[in-house]
């Protein structure tokens, strides 16, 4: 791909050898593997009952909190959750949450136009999986109601 590198600049070689791929991910493609004979072995039909159970619960929880917006309201949704919790910044949401030990994503999640046409700059995310419990979300549904809380 690249023809000449040095610490002020990088050359790119010529087409079509700087579109060369580069060393294949063999490390990627076995956990993938790994991941999908995992998934196997608990039942993909399992997997998704307990992932709808858990988005029909977080749903209902996160629906609860005052000042939350939950972005997207399909009938059939995954269960991930895009949300704003009233005037506060998603960043700081985020930063308020990991204080307590929650991991959630904050930003624009690569989906500006969205944002600009929402009316907002960024969202908090949230992605659970067969993995999380209700206790978890429980947690997660406190931690935003303390975090509303404190910024009032």
């Amino acid at each position: 791909m690249i023809s000449s590198v040095r610490l002020e600049s990088s050359t790119w070689n010529e087409s079509p050898y700087k579109f060369e791929a580069g060393t294949p991910n063999r490390e990627g493609a076995v956990g993938l593997a790994a991941a999908i004979d995992y998934l196997h072995s608990l039942g993909l039909k399992d997997v998704a009952v307990r992932e709808d159970g858990l988005a029909g619960y977080a749903f209902q929880r996160l629906s609860a909190v005052p000042g939350l917006t939950i972005y997207g309201n399909a009938p059939c949704r995954e269960a991930i959750f895009s949300f704003t919790l009233g005037e506060i910044h998603a960043h700081d949401v985020a930063q308020f949450l990991d204080r307590e030990g929650i991991a959630v994503r904050a930003g624009h999640h690569c989906a500006q136009p969205l944002m600009r046409k929402l009316g907002i700059t960024a969202a908090a995310r949230v992605s659970l999986c067969f993995y999380n419990t209700t206790g978890e979300i429980d947690r997660l549904v406190a931690g935003l109601q303390a975090a509303r809380d404190y910024c009032e």
